[in-house]
């Protein structure tokens, strides 16, 4: 729930053992670039299938707020092993995995798995002596919808708005169900500026009740002079407001700068004790390096 999403070691060590190579023989051979075609912040070059499968590190640092509206702040720094696959079905890339049900130009649908950075587990402050809100691990259908014109060369229209619905488990505890979320976007793609591939965007969460008690409720056990039960509602969480800036330095090497703004005014759980702030922000960088690349290509 907290940006940037990326795979926890767990989930992502379960989808590198779940990926197989029978769609594999479903691809074609790669056809290399004409050298004055420039690749994408990601590295694809338009009209070329990207390969079906590449694998390497992806390195994160992060500071961000706990949960939104959080009076604590966390600082967040991994480097994981990854492995893309973009078969016709089965997706695995940009952080997040799943099946491909639906494509056409104009929309997406499909059913993918993604985690998010949590607390480091010694949550102080207002949420003191509670259950900290560790790596959330969500699931659900999402719906990728390309907004304006469709190009006749096959390009994506630059504005695009995006509807996950995801059902949020607690990877911490084995899993547990923690509640569902619904996270409308629309993102814009800038031209090009110098070597950089720029986007923004705006978008609001939503909870159900669940998963919002777990951000903003306090039960009778852990009611405080200073901290009042409060039974949290269904409803708005935050709206966001973004940025990335990324660019490829070389071949096999993508580096990405992230910045967002989110506020908890009009949320339905504003009035929580556990609101420490009406606005926030997180900032962070991503580098990936791609070690390995397959002969053939995918889908994009």
């Amino acid at each position: 729930m907290t940006p940037p999403r990326t795979l926890s070691p767990r989930l992502t060590a379960c989808l590198t053992l779940a990926i197989v190579s029978p769609l594999a023989a479903m691809a074609q051979t790669t056809t290399p670039p004409p050298p004055e075609v420039v690749a994408d912040a990601d590295g694809n070059v338009p009209g070329v299938a990207p390969p079906l499968w590449t694998a390497g590190l992806f390195m994160v640092a992060a500071d961000h707020a706990v949960y939104p509206g959080a009076e604590r702040r966390a600082r967040n720094g991994k480097v994981l092993p990854f492995i893309t696959w973009r078969g016709p079905v089965l997706r695995v890339e940009s952080g997040s995995a799943g099946l491909r049900a639906l494509r056409t130009p104009r929309a997406e649908l499909d059913f993918s798995a993604a985690a998010a950075f949590g607390s480091d587990g010694r949550d102080t402050g207002a949420r003191e002596g509670m259950p900290a809100i560790g790596t959330l691990v969500e699931f659900g259908p999402s719906l990728r919808i390309n907004l304006g014109e469709l190009r006749e060369d096959g390009q994506r229209p630059p504005l695009r708005l995006d509807l996950p619905m995801r059902a949020v488990f607690d990877a911490d505890r084995d899993l547990e169900f923690a509640g569902v979320s619904f996270e409308p976007r629309v993102t814009w793609r800038l031209p090009r500026v110098a070597e950089w591939n720029p986007s923004v965007y705006t978008g609001v969460l939503f909870g159900n009740r669940a998963l919002n008690h777990m951000y903003y409720g306090v039960d009778p056990v852990y009611v405080t002079e200073t901290r009042p039960a409060y039974e949290a509602h269904s409803g708005l969480v935050a709206t966001r407001l973004g940025t990335s800036w990324a660019r490829m330095l070389g071949r096999d090497w993508r580096l990405a700068l992230h910045a967002s703004v989110e506020t908890v005014k009009g949320a339905a759980n504003r009035d929580s004790p556990l609101i420490g702030r009406s606005w926030d922000h997180t900032l962070a960088v991503t580098l990936t390096w791609t070690a390995l690349r397959s002969d053939v290509s995918g889908v994009e």
